[in-house]
């Protein structure tokens, strides 16, 4: 089994590179950053997607690309509140132009399966506490949000798979996704351009303090935990099927409160049970973003992993790690 990776320096990328490897596939990952690791199954090529002539390089006989190149703000040292055009330049050559070019490679190649992850900000104005997005729902973009150019990009770029598989007879699938936890290498981000600790992180790190924790915005508010291993298992189950496309939302169907999120945390990682719960009602959040994973479970036989599991499995990694080291 051979697979190629593109974005395979994401955080996302390495954790699904080093899990193919553990199934005995033989890998070869695309970046613009140093390669992320070594094996003797592994093979990185380091380029920009953006250049048509860096197709070249790459060998073809692959029975899958997985494509998880792109430009998010999280990523980038810039952002529109500091370099406007920068920063709506990159999602444009990266998120549209660098995937027209995989699309091209992946064509010219005559790969049969090409999965695509794409992003949730489609769905921004559907996001809703009572209702459980469906996979086909139409594109509705927040024109007025700050992830506008990224979404649009996004969407393009799913769109543009769409129309490669019914013209060229290609297994396209798209996977929607919200935010994905897992215990990335290095635990921050960056936030116009500046270094800041991963939320979710930061709460982690406060609860085995013994610290207080709080509570933002509504309690009730609702949203999926997607943990990363959700996304392998819907990769895996979309090559593996019969299916000759489809666009799948990498949600759980748990649709956990705010408040029952910070208290599951204080669950598994506060020990000595010191941390106390503190109610921010004036602390703004509206990511109210949860999914029916009904077509998952009946075609792909999907069995997400819930909250509690989720946090069970980052402790475990966590308790891996040097933290007096990690957190800084």
């Amino acid at each position: 089994m051979k697979t190629l990776i593109f974005g395979a320096t994401g955080n996302c990328g390495k954790y699904i590179a080093k899990y193919l490897l553990r199934k005995g596939h033989y890998v070869v990952g695309v970046g613009r950053s140093q390669i992320p690791f070594k094996s003797s199954k592994f093979e990185y090529f380091r380029g920009d997607i953006i250049d048509k002539e860096f197709f070249n390089r790459l060998p073809s006989d692959f029975d899958q690309v997985i494509n998880l190149a792109g430009v998010q703000p999280s990523i980038l040292e810039f952002s529109e509140k500091t370099d406007l055009e920068a920063t709506l330049g990159e999602y444009v050559n990266v998120n549209m132009v660098g995937i027209f070019n995989i699309l091209e490679y992946v064509r010219k190649s005559k790969i049969q399966t090409y999965t695509y992850t794409t992003s949730h900000r489609d769905y921004e104005l559907h996001w809703s506490n009572k209702l459980f997005l469906k996979n086909n729902l139409p594109p509705a973009i927040n024109y007025s949000g700050d992830h506008t150019m990224y979404a649009i990009s996004k969407t393009t770029g799913k769109m543009m798979g769409d129309y490669y598989s019914e013209a060229f007879g290609i297994r396209v699938f798209n996977l929607r996704l919200p935010m994905i936890f897992l215990v990335p290498d290095k635990p921050y981000y960056l936030a116009n351009g500046q270094r800041t600790l991963m939320p979710f992180l930061k709460v982690i790190k406060q609860a085995m303090a013994g610290e207080t924790l709080e509570i933002w915005g509504d309690p009730k508010m609702v949203r999926d935990y997607v943990h990363i291993d959700n996304l392998v298992f819907l990769i895996n189950a979309c090559f593996s099927s019969k299916l000759k496309r489809g666009t799948f939302n990498v949600g759980t169907g748990e649709a956990v409160t705010t408040e029952h999120f910070i208290k599951t945390i204080k669950k598994v990682f506060d020990i000595a049970n010191k941390c106390e719960l503190k109610y921010r009602p004036d602390k703004y959040t509206y990511k109210c973003a949860i999914y029916d994973i009904t077509e998952q479970v009946s075609l792909l036989s999907y069995e997400p992993i819930l909250l509690e599991q989720m946090l069970i499995k980052i402790r475990s990694e966590l308790n891996k790690k040097d933290l007096k080291k990690y957190w800084i």
